[in-house]
This record gives structure tokens, C-alpha cells and sequence, in this order.
């Protein structure tokens, strides 16, 4: 199959019941989970339904995507999205939105913490009840990724019956409950997973690499990128045409050589990756509608300086398109020239059916990471740092990634200019994945402003990087008083 599906009525009545046990009621939900955790199936159908938040619309389904590729300096908002574009801090209208993210994380948390905390009531094989807890604690820490990097400091809830009366962690105490996590899932998942979509331990090894890098641990990061290109288990989809990286990307891929960790959708059942829809034009073959949601800067020194011969380009970008209706071209407006190409299924007829899936972590990530760090850790790039970047820019060109070649290789570079060339080929090689905002934040404040400048021509406000913890949490919860909110807000 495809894809492994998420939603159990059963599950999200009982998640949705413990989630509203302030209600002074008789606890009914307490008898409900209780009985429900019996065997395996129930344990599988718990995991399961963690996915479901992380996956939905108003996560990384679409708006969590959208709220990151505003503010790419390769890109611009539209209509209600365009004023992230401006860089002056979030409007009623998105402040909205990245509450819906906020809400969504904890649901998926909450989910997670079910399970771990139901599971040992089971009995069933206990190795895989080890994995099975790995990959609660490894979907735990992406939410609790995500959630650092875009607020600061938040609450932990380490169990379903924590308070909702729980403090704001600082930075340091977050990123050290996700690597507790990240270490468990690293040690107890397993090699490999019969159903894809699941993360294993070389997934829980790039994520802790991709932890390390953002928190400026270059050996580390280096060294647990290392750990999956030693494992030799994975290798770039090899691309000679524009059209090979469907192989990576089209709707019909189950997974790939590459694929270390994605988020799964289907056509069928509603399921669909929703975000097609907000990135392609209007009447396109690429998706069912189309709003243009973002689009691509024709004066970003990314897009101006890339180069035709760079397969990627033309996957990723167009400026005119065929209308599915009537067969005329269509220019997009010269104000606005370029959409994203790279999520696309012509065989998508309604916003919920479209097959593609999200990649989180694939072996692209892994090469980049690796080669970021190891120059970092050594004080100048090395030749395996540059062979891990001139991998990817080989595949790029649609050549062999194990043979050198003068003509695109990198070479000769000091320090400053191959990080900026690691963070050019990440910006072409993660287009439209919801990546260069954050690694621009993790450069620090002044060198994102640089970049968003000279990519924009916009200035950015300090408040601009981080989201407003959301009211609710703020009137709701005891332990938060308004003076804690992100500044600016």
C-alpha cells in the first residue's frame, strides 16, 4: 500500500475525550482508555492516530508549509498570506492560522503521550512494543521540533495527565526533552519498517543531525550524518531528464532509494495532500484549482543566478502553463512569474485526493547536513564535504553523482563561501519543502537579515521571528502569564 492511514473513530473519541477531562463530569474517558488498550491492534491503531495531526490541513498539510514558504527569500505571499512576505511580524489572519499549528502539535503530543502511556498495560512482543514506544517519542520530538523553532520556548507534557497549568520551557530544557526522545527512538526503532511512512533509526539518526546543526553542535551533526552514508542504505534517485525526479516526488511513488522519512498521503479515502492546491496556478494540470498562494521572485539572486542547465529549475519552477480546459498558454503575471512545479499530480480531482507526499528527511538531507557540519567541526570544508555537496549538484545537472566533473563540481572554497553554497544548493534542493526560513533563522539574526534583504529587498523586524503563543494557551493556562508572550505581540 501506499500509504498507511491515521484516523480511527474509536481513538479520536477517546483522544477527544481526554483532551476535554476538565469538564467536571463523571470521568468516562478514564474507563474508555482503559478498556480500549487491549492488544496489539489497539497499540497499532493508537500510533497510528498520532500521525493524523501532524498530517492534517491546518499542519503540515498545507498551512504549515505556507506560513514557511512565505517568508522564503525566494518567495512572496498572496492574497491573505502576503503580508508574511513583508516581514513585519504575523496579522490577525495568520496569527490564526499558526494557532491552528500550535493545536495540532499538542493533539499529536497529547496522542503520543497516550500511548506511552498505555502501552505496558499490553501484551504483545516486547521488542516491538520497544519500537513501538521509540516512534511515539520520535513523533513526539518532531512536533516538539517544530514547536521550538517557530516560538521559543514552550510547555512539555511528558504525559497525557500533565496539567494544562504547565510553564513555558526555556529553549535549552525543549531541545533536551527532544534529544531524551530522539535517543530512545535512535536506539529502539527499528533498521527498517514494513509500512512506509514510519520512521526507523536512520530516520531518528538524520533528525538528531539535523537537532545538532541548528543548535550549532557541528561534531555531532557530523557524525550522526556519517552513521546513514556508512549504513549505505540509501542513495540519490538518479535523475538524467526533468521528468526522472518524479521518481522522488510523483504521486505515484510508494518510496525510494531516497525517502528516509515522509509524511504519507494517497488519492483515495480524502486523504490527499492538500497543499497542490495553494501553489499552483488556476486551471493547471498540476492540481485540482489553484490559488497561487506563493510564488516565485524573478529578482531573488537564488532564481536570477540559477542556472538553466540545473535540471531542478525547470522542475521546480514555471512562468506560463497549458490551461487544462481550453489547451490555450497561460503567462503568469510579470509581477508575480514563477509558481512551484515540484508537488504536482495531473490525476488529482479534488483538494483532498492528491497522492504526493511530504518528505521530512531524505538522503539529500543527509549529504547536505553532513557536508555543513563536517566543514564547520574541521574549520574548512573538507574533500568529504565537498563530495557529499558535488553529489547533489552532479544528480542536479542529470550526472552520474560518483564522477567528478570540473564543470559543476565545487571546489577551492574557504570557509564563509561553502557554507553559503551548502545553504544555495539547499534552497534549490528543498524548494516548497518548508526548509529556508529555518535555516536562515539558525544562521542568527543578522545574517538572516542579510539574506532577506538582498533576496528581498524587505528589512525584518525582530518580531517577525518567532509566532505568538496563542491567547487561548495564554488565558487558559495558569502557569502562563501575558507578560511571557514572544515580544512584539
Amino acid at each position: 500500500m501506499k500509504r498507511i492511514y491515521f484516523t480511527l473513530t474509536i481513538i479520536a473519541f477517546i483522544f477527544v475525550a481526554i483532551s476535554c477531562n476538565e469538564l467536571e463530569e463523571e470521568p468516562k474517558d478514564r474507563l474508555a482508555e482503559e478498556t480500549f488498550f487491549k492488544n496489539r491492534g489497539d497499540v497499532l491503531a493508537a500510533i497510528y492516530a498520532v500521525y493524523d495531526p501532524i498530517r492534517e490541513f491546518g499542519n503540515y498539510g498545507t498551512v504549515y508549509l505556507l506560513e514557511q514558504e512565505a517568508n522564503a527569500d525566494y518567495g512572496h505571499g498572496r492574497g491573505s498570506y502576503a503580508s508574511i512576505s513583508e516581514y513585519q511580524g504575523l496579522d490577525g489572519t495568520n496569527i490564526s492560522r499558526v494557532e491552528t499549528i500550535w493545536a495540532a502539535s499538542y493533539r499529536a503530543i497529547l496522542r503520543a503521550n497516550i500511548v506511552l502511556d498505555n502501552i505496558a498495560k499490553v501484551s504483545m512482543d516486547e521488542n516491538e512494543k520497544k519500537a513501538i514506544i521509540a516512534e511515539a517519542r520520535f513523533l513526539r520530538a518532531f512536533m516538539y521540533y517544530s514547536l521550538v523553532r517557530n516560538w521559543g520556548g514552550v510547555p512539555i507534557k511528558r504525559s497525557k495527565d500533565d496539567s494544562e497549568h504547565t510553564p513555558r520551557a526555556s529553549v535549552d530544557d525543549v531541545y533536551a526533552f527532544i534529544l531524551e526522545d530522539l535517543a530512545i527512538a535512535e536506539t529502539d526503532l527499528p533498521s527498517s519498517q514494513s509500512e512506509a511512512g514510519r520512521p526507523t533509526k536512520w530516520a531518528a539518526k538524520i533528525f538528531l543531525a539535523d537537532v545538532h546543526l541548528t543548535r550549532g553542535n557541528w561534531t555531532v551533526a557530523r557524525d550522526k550524518a556519517k552513521e546513514v552514508i556508512d549504513s549505505k542504505l540509501y542513495s540519490l534517485v538518479p535523475v538524467s531528464t526533468v521528468a526522472d525526479f518524479e521518481k522522488l516526488f510523483g504521486p505515484d511513488v510508494i518510496t525510494s532509494s531516497e525517502e528516509i522519512f515522509s509524511l504519507k498521503y494517497s488519492r483515495s479515502g480524502n486523504q490527499g495532500f492538500q497543499y497542490l492546491l495553494y501553489i499552483h496556478a488556476e486551471n493547471t494540470s498540476y492540481s485540482p484549482g489553484g490559488f497561487r498562494t506563493v510564488y516565485g521572485l524573478a529578482n531573488s539572486p537564488l532564481i536570477k543566478n540559477w542556472s538553466d542547465s540545473d535540471l531542478r529549475k525547470e522542475f521546480n519552477l514555471y512562468s506560463e502553463y497549458i490551461h487544462k480546459t481550453t489547451g490555450a498558454v497561460v503567462k503568469l503575471p510579470t509581477n508575480e512569474p514563477y509558481q512551484f512545479r515540484k508537488f504536482k499530480d495531473p490525476a488529482g480531482v479534488s483538494s483532498a485526493s492528491n497522492g504526493n507526499d511530504l518528505p521530512i528527511f531524505r538522503y539529500a538531507d543527509v549529504l547536505l547536513v553532513y557536508a555543513e557540519a563536517a566543514s564547520l567541526a574541521g574549520g574548512n570544508p573538507t574533500p568529504e564535504a565537498f563530495e557529499a555537496v558535488n553529489k547533489i549538484r552532479r544528480r542536479a545537472y542529470g550526472k552520474d553523482i560518483n564522477t567528478p566533473d570540473p564543470t559543476i563540481d565545487l571546489a577551492g572554497l574557504g570557509m564563509d563561501d561553502f557554507r553559503n553554497a551548502v545553504l544555495t544548493e539547499r534552497a534549490y534542493e528543498f524548494m516548497t519543502e518548508g526548509k529556508r526560513w529555518l535555516d536562515l533563522k539558525r544562521l542568527g539574526i543578522d545574517k538572516l537579515k542579510q539574506f532577506v534583504l538582498e533576496g528581498t529587498g524587505k528589512t525584518v523586524r525582530d518580531v517577525h521571528l518567532l509566532w505568538p503563543i496563542p491567547k487561548a494557551e495564554i488565558d487558559n493556562n495558569d502557569a502562563i502569564d501575558v507578560t511571557e508572550q514572544n515580544p512584539g505581540y
